[in-house]
C-alpha cells in the first residue's frame, strides 16, 4: 500500500511541479506586459534622446518606436521595412529603435534614431515581452496603436494610415 501511495505522490509531483512553474512564469509575463503603456496614453520618457529623457512633441509628424533585440531576424526585417517606408512613402514619420542587448546599434542614420539598451532595462520598463514591439505615436506624443511581430509592407502601411486617420 505504501508503494502505491508513493507512486501516486511521485506522479502528482511530476505533473503538478511543472504546471506550477508554468503558472508562475505566465504570471511574470502578465505582470511585465501590464507595464506596457496603453493606446491613448502619453508615451513615457525614453532615455537616449537628444533632450535626455522625454520623447518631445513633434506637431504634424508621426513617430514609430520599435523595441527590438540585437540578433533578432524579425526585428531586423521590421526595422528595414519601416526605414524603407520612412524614406519612400507617406505618411511621413520618424523612426526610433530601442535595441536590447547592444551597446552601440549600427543601424542609426538619417532615417532612424537607434538607442542602445545593453541590459534591456528600458525594454523591461516598457513591458516588452515579445519583439519587435512597435508603437505608433502622434505629434503630441499620444500612443495611437501598438503591435508586435513582423508584418509585410502592406500591413505596416495600413498600421501607419490607421494612425493618421485617428489624428
Amino acid at each position: 500500500m505504501n508503494r502505491r501511495r508513493l507512486a501516486i505522490a511521485a506522479v502528482a509531483v511530476a505533473v503538478l511541479a511543472p504546471l506550477g512553474g508554468l503558472i508562475w512564469f505566465e504570471s511574470g509575463i502578465r505582470a511585465r506586459q501590464a507595464q506596457r503603456p496603453d493606446v491613448g496614453a502619453l508615451f513615457p520618457a525614453l532615455p537616449g534622446l537628444a533632450d535626455g529623457e522625454a520623447l518631445p512633441a513633434s506637431p504634424g509628424r508621426l513617430r514609430v518606436v520599435t523595441f527590438a533585440r540585437a540578433g533578432c531576424g524579425n526585428c531586423d526585417r521590421t526595422i528595414t521595412a519601416l526605414r524603407r517606408m520612412a524614406r519612400t512613402e507617406g505618411p511621413t514619420f520618424d523612426l526610433i529603435a530601442v535595441v536590447a542587448g547592444t551597446h552601440a546599434p549600427e543601424a542609426s542614420g538619417e532615417d532612424l534614431l537607434a538607442i542602445a539598451d545593453p541590459d534591456a532595462s528600458v525594454s523591461k520598463r516598457f513591458g516588452v515581452v515579445h519583439v519587435p514591439l512597435v508603437f505608433l505615436i502622434d505629434g503630441q506624443s499620444r500612443i495611437l496603436a501598438v503591435t508586435t511581430g513582423e508584418r509585410p509592407a502592406t500591413a505596416w502601411r495600413s498600421f501607419l494610415e490607421s494612425g493618421t486617420d485617428a489624428l
